[in-house]
């Protein structure tokens, strides 16, 4: 049977299920809906359509329309199963009508990700947001595709998980090759010194630092983390101590990372986001742009922090008296760098005032109830198998889910080098011994910039923060 053939025999049995639907929507909007202009709306854009493909045929655009408006009012009843069944009609109708790869189908992929994740059909939101890729390919915008590939990452990163920690650890995989995509594409795009190739770079840093989170969860993430590494990498980049890693039996296909106290397991990895903050300072160097020469100099002492680096004090020093060069007032650096600042940052700003109104969105979603209290951001986990990483965020993300979560209130001490301690549970919502294990243990874990006067860092106590942990089930 030729191709053809097939989408118009597909498309007439997907036809004939919609109409014996439609038999029962006047029974069922009369039900669902106590207003009868509904059903009669509904029951004209059903005459209208089986009218116009009398007319013209199966496989009429004229088709189109029609199929928006019933998509339209069933939107008012939220009934999504039968928004899913037309828009894989409007679907094959603008197939058939414009090509299987046309850019004009990108807003109709996007809507129908939308019914999908309000359904719960996870695996159908992956194959959709791999079309909108495919498609977006053909884009005279080669920036569509670099959005594409983005939002089909960070769907792997978080809404895409799927069940269990194996299948996390895969979907991660995913994405960091996804990610790795983006930086090539960028840089065929923009050329590798561009600013323009900032954001991706600071990309692929922040995914450095979801792995190398992944990889130190002490609740499910690190195992199945680090199966799929060595299967991707092979083991050698987990070695940071002279003994290296052991080697388990063959049949269990895994290794133990044998590390130095205090040391990270897979610390080469940060060292490789590093690596990406320097090739941003080096762009900025070249175009003369101090200012935000001097914020990737602060990230990247960030990232050495993380790592738990003396050193980036003095690059943070550094940085304050090329911004004071720059010709930014010094208060509003003692601003910026007298807050404690949860680390790393999600989003790169190349300039302070960004980075400060940054600082004060964050701290405005949430403060506790004393007014006189110290206090950081809330900290929402990526998952409860790694409650100690940062939720990853996106830019190109167009849909939103609601996610549910364990509300715990914490207090803690910041010492000087940015390490948490001293961790207290204030109040838990609901309040479950998991929850509270899961949030102490991770916040003890975090790691913050301290706030600083005179380039030193500066002890606090008694800091408050809620921490948001996804209710999910494993």
């Amino acid at each position: 049977m030729k191709y053809a053939d097939l989408i118009q025999a597909s498309a007439k049995r997907l036809w004939l299920s919609i109409c014996v639907a439609g038999l029962a929507i006047s029974a069922a909007g009369l039900n669902a809906a106590e207003d009868s202009g509904w059903v009669e709306q509904m029951q004209s854009q059903e005459e209208a359509l089986a009218e116009l493909e009398s007319l013209n045929g199966p496989f009429d655009s004229s088709l189109i329309e029609p199929l928006q408006a019933m998509i339209r009012l069933l939107e008012e009843q939220s009934d999504y199963e039968r928004i899913a069944e037309l828009q894989e009609r409007q679907l094959a109708l603008m197939r058939t009508n414009l090509g299987l790869e046309n850019p004009q189908l990108i807003p109709l992929l996007e809507d129908m990700v939308l019914t999908r994740i309000a359904i719960g059909e996870f695996d159908e939101v992956t194959d959709n947001l791999q079309m909108i890729r495919n498609v977006s390919a053909n884009d005279e915008d080669p920036e569509v595709l670099l959005r594409a590939i983005n939002t089909l990452a960070h769907w792997y990163l978080t809404g895409g998980a799927g069940e269990g920690s194996r299948r996390r650890a895969i979907n991660f995989f995913e994405a960091r090759e996804l990610i790795e995509d983006l930086e090539d594409a960028a840089e065929e795009l923009y050329g590798e010194d561009d600013p323009a190739m900032v954001p991706w770079l600071y990309s692929s840093a922040m995914n450095a630092y979801q792995l190398v989170g992944l990889l130190n969860s002490e609740d499910g993430a690190s195992g199945p983390t680090i199966r799929e590494l060595v299967r991707h990498d092979g083991a050698t980049r987990l070695r940071t101590s002279a003994r290296g890693f052991s080697i388990n039996p063959l049949w269990s296909s895994t290794v133990t990372p044998v590390i130095e106290e205090g040391d990270l397991v897979g610390e080469l990895y940060l060292r490789q986001g590093i690596g990406k903050i320097d090739d941003m300072a080096d762009i900025y160097e070249a175009e003369g742009n101090l200012e935000a020469q001097a914020m990737a100099i602060i990230y990247r002492s960030d990232f050495q922090l993380l790592m738990n680096r003396g050193t980036a004090f003095s690059r943070y020093r550094d940085a304050q008296e090329m911004l004071l060069e720059a010709g930014i007032p010094a208060e509003r650096i003692d601003l910026f760098f007298g807050r404690p600042q949860l680390l790393p940052v999600s989003r790169f700003y190349p300039t302070l005032e960004e980075a400060i109104a940054h600082q004060d969105a964050e701290l405005a979603s949430w403060r506790p109830e004393q007014e006189d209290a110290i206090y950081v951001a809330p900290f929402t986990a990526w998952d409860q198998a790694a409650p100690n990483v940062r939720e990853p965020v996106s830019d190109t993300a167009f849909w939103a889910v609601e996610n549910d979560y364990h509300k715990v209130d914490l207090e803690f001490r910041i010492n000087s080098r940015g390490g948490v301690s001293g961790v207290d549970i204030l109040a838990a919502e609901p309040d479950d011994r998991r929850s509270r294990r899961l949030a102490r243990n991770a916040a003890r874990e975090l790691r913050f910039r301290p706030p600083m006067e005179e380039g030193r860092g500066q002890r606090l106590r008694d800091v408050q923060m809620r921490f948001l942990l996804p209710r999910r089930d494993d």
